[in-house]
């Protein structure tokens, strides 16, 4: 009957009066469905654990790739540690602020017959951010002519050898993005590339940040410009090796913009992407335990025993969580032993402030470097302490979107990177919170404290419990020498067939780009290998 109903007699039979018009929509829409339903049969299932940025990029990938992908996300939002939360008016985003790499974004948009502007609109900002220190003149970084003119008005010579030194990460950039980014390192045989090799064999590469950067520029205040980068890659400039120094031409050469909307906007633009391409989306569900026949994945369990059975499993969870909680014993490939003894990402001291007023003196961006840089870094990756005096980064996004608080009104949030596993005592938190509120004011002419309508403060307790983050660690494994290219965590299980890692602990690393680019480079390696 249905072969019969699929043929052009099906109209015939209408023309002639045999069938009228509703039992035609009725008979048309049962062969729509059959035929949509003998087409999902015959696809492979997917099921990808967290929707942060690498979940919903490898989701939509593996979409496209004839996949029926559904991902389950234990929190109420896409995005995973761009993570949103809103009270009187104030939107503040607890995640990622900054938009570096929009080549990697309008990448990810075309790849599905779209543009960036079809989502959310990108406002390049300038200067990019502005640095604090004990000086009374602040640094105000942009692109890179002003910036270098910057840097020469401060120390002479040193404009001359930032402009060497981004003539150099220009070309590694554009090597970087074209031969390394996108490996599996499922193969040996990819770290013998030559230009893998040119590049991961140069002595300036696996040398340390801090001795490349002062190759180029002598001034101590200078340095600091960029070496805090290091930060979000885990690490400080003397355990992050020198290959990361291409941060520098990422930040001035490409610059930093600003998706109107924040982040959040971002994380609705890349689920609709996916949900264009037929991934299901399930919130506010947790995944309790991969399942795992015969010693392959074979779905996940949830909550009240329901289980999800698919051909794979991807995790964009917390890559320990995974191995050490979800996985049956004794399936783990890095057992508990050895993940004492990775170098961890710090965690962060998390303050949201909502003002009554508009605060003079600060940018969308800021970096304080007014308090002890080497103490703190002592504290933070050698002592493992708490730090009451830390170096700072401060956004205000609403110096340039004003959806994010009422007219009239600013919206600050900090992250003072703080050591992870560290939970600070009540006394030591507030000592941390008035040395930051005090010297936020001191550059704002004394507007800020006294203005403050709404709070916001979360320590390492908030990525432990909201992402299942390892000791509360903000970033992943920290990118050293030890913990980079192909000695990260591997995307592909070595004890469970089908189940495979993406995010910022497996390659190419921490940070939004790095994450939407592992989503391509997992789902590739999923139909490659599957």
């Amino acid at each position: 009957m249905l072969s019969y109903l699929g043929t052009d007699k099906t109209f015939d039979c209408l023309r002639r009066g045999y069938l009228d018009y509703p039992q035609f929509l009725w008979f048309s829409e049962t062969i729509y469905r059959t035929a949509i339903s003998a087409n999902i049969a015959d696809m492979k299932r997917a099921i990808v654990i967290g929707a942060g940025f690498g979940g919903m990029s490898v989701a939509a990938y593996l979409a496209r790739a004839d996949y029926s992908v559904t991902v389950v996300e234990r929190n109420d939002q896409p995005g995973g540690r761009a993570y949103t939360v809103q009270e009187g008016g104030f939107t503040w985003e607890l995640g990622p602020s900054w938009y570096m790499m929009p080549d990697v974004f309008r990448e990810f948009f075309a790849d599905f017959g779209h543009e960036v502007a079809d989502f959310y609109d990108v406002r390049p900002l300038s200067p990019s951010y502005r640095v604090f220190d004990n000086e009374a003149d602040v640094v105000d970084v942009g692109d890179v002519q002003n910036t270098a003119a910057v840097f020469e008005a401060v120390s002479a010579g040193d404009g001359e050898g930032l402009k060497s030194l981004l003539h150099k990460t220009h070309r590694e950039y554009d090597a970087v993005r074209a031969h390394l980014l996108t490996l599996d390192w499922l193969q040996l045989r990819q770290a013998f590339h030559p230009e893998v090799l040119k590049f991961l064999l140069n002595p300036r590469m696996i040398g340390s940040y801090d001795a490349r950067i002062r190759r180029h520029v002598k001034d101590e205040r200078l340095v600091r410009v960029l070496e805090f980068m290091t930060v979000f890659m885990g690490g400080s400039p003397q355990n992050i090796p020198g290959m990361y120094s291409l941060l520098s031409y990422v930040d001035m050469g490409l610059g930093i913009g600003y998706p109107m909307g924040g982040f959040r906007a971002v994380a609705r633009a890349f689920r609709q992407v996916g949900e264009e391409q037929g991934v299901c989306y399930r919130f506010n569900t947790e995944v309790q335990q991969v399942i795992v026949k015969h010693g392959r994945a074979v779905g996940v369990r949830m909550p009240n025993d329901e289980e999800l059975l698919a051909d794979i499993v991807v995790a964009n969870a917390d890559y320990h969580h995974v191995q050490t909680a979800l996985l049956p014993h004794g399936l783990a490939d890095i057992p508990t032993a050895k993940w004492d003894k990775k170098v961890l990402s710090p965690s962060g001291l998390l303050l949201s402030f909502g003002v009554k007023k508009k605060l003079p003196g600060v940018l969308h961006h800021n970096l304080f470097f007014d308090t002890d840089w080497q103490a703190h870094f002592n504290a933070v990756f050698d002592a493992k302490q708490w730090s009451q005096k830390p170096l700072f980064y401060l956004c205000v996004p609403s110096k340039t979107d004003p959806s994010v608080a009422p007219k009239n009104h600013e919206n600050l949030f900090v992250l003072a990177p703080q050591a992870a596993g560290v939970e600070p005592l009540a006394a030591e938190l507030q000592a941390s919170i008035d040395d930051i509120v005090g010297r936020i004011d001191s550059r704002t002419g004394g507007v800020f404290s006294g203005n403050i309508i709404a709070r916001d403060v979360r320590t390492m307790s908030y990525f432990a419990e909201t992402f299942h983050a390892y000791q509360g660690n903000a970033f992943g494994l920290a990118h050293t020498l030890r913990q980079s290219a192909l000695f990260r965590p591997p995307v592909k299980a070595k004890k469970v067939a089908g189940l495979y890692f993406v995010g910022q602990y497996t390659n190419p690393g921490t940070g939004v780009p790095m994450v939407v680019l592992s989503g391509k480079t997992v789902a590739e390696a999923v139909v490659r290998y599957e």
